[in-house]
């Protein structure tokens, strides 16, 4: 075996290990969930689990910090180049809603260890659980942003910039405790929703429709 084949059957374990973790956290629980469930659920030995990784904590703090660079990276390259902040923001409450339906189960195992910042705490150390609310604050900060701009062009308008930015996010974050993937609703379909909802919050139109007022517009003008 080469060395690139050892190193990609390397990461292809660490991710089975990861998924299988996530899975059992959300059942069961962090506390409740031991490290030979998760080996015996990624079809290895407890032996070759700790090749890997030396602890459950270590297993929790990349399961969250994986699922969160995942997550920024989706949202930046959804949003790169955009100057418009209505274009923009609908790309990013969209973007958001595809990454969380897309992997429906390790949305539903990071919403779960994240909701409780207590729970949080306690399960990593205080570096660990600092780093992992420094990723979540970086997409936090960058929706303020987004709509910050908007408000300053003079095209949203929000009585209370904290509020609204929080309740932009839950539209796109909550979803995935209610979406199904067997439902009338496609992911695109409920991306499309959620990123004209946002935009309702901010009081913005859609993209669509606003392009459709300037088209209407002009040719009235000819």
């Amino acid at each position: 075996m080469t060395a690139a084949q050892a190193h990609d059957d390397s990461n292809a374990t660490e991710e089975k290990i990861l998924a299988a973790a996530a899975a059992l956290f959300q059942q069961n629980g962090y506390s409740r969930t031991k490290v030979v469930d998760i080996a015996r659920a990624a079809g290895i030995t407890p032996p070759t689990l700790y090749w890997h990784f030396e602890s459950k904590a270590d297993i929790l703090y990349a399961f969250l910090c994986d699922s969160l660079e995942d997550f920024l990276g989706r949202i930046a390259a959804a949003t790169a180049g955009i100057d418009d902040p209505v274009d923009a923001l609908a790309c990013f409450v969209a973007a958001h809603t595809r990454a969380q339906l897309s992997k429906l189960s390790q949305a539903h195992a990071f919403m779960s260890m994240t909701y409780s910042p207590t729970q949080l705490a306690s399960a990593l150390s205080k570096d660990r659980y600092e780093t992992v609310r420094e990723l979540h604050r970086r997409h936090v900060d960058q929706c303020r942003d987004l709509i910050q701009r908007g408000v300053e062009q003079g095209v949203f308008d929000v009585p209370d910039l904290t509020a609204v930015t929080f309740a932009v996010l839950n539209i796109a974050e909550y979803t995935a405790t209610w979406f199904r993937p067997d439902g009338r609703l496609g992911i695109e379909d409920v991306a499309r929703m959620n990123a004209d909802f946002a935009l309702r919050i901010v009081a913005a139109s859609p993209p669509t429709r606003r392009h459709s007022r300037k088209r209407v517009t002009n040719n009235a003008r000819r």
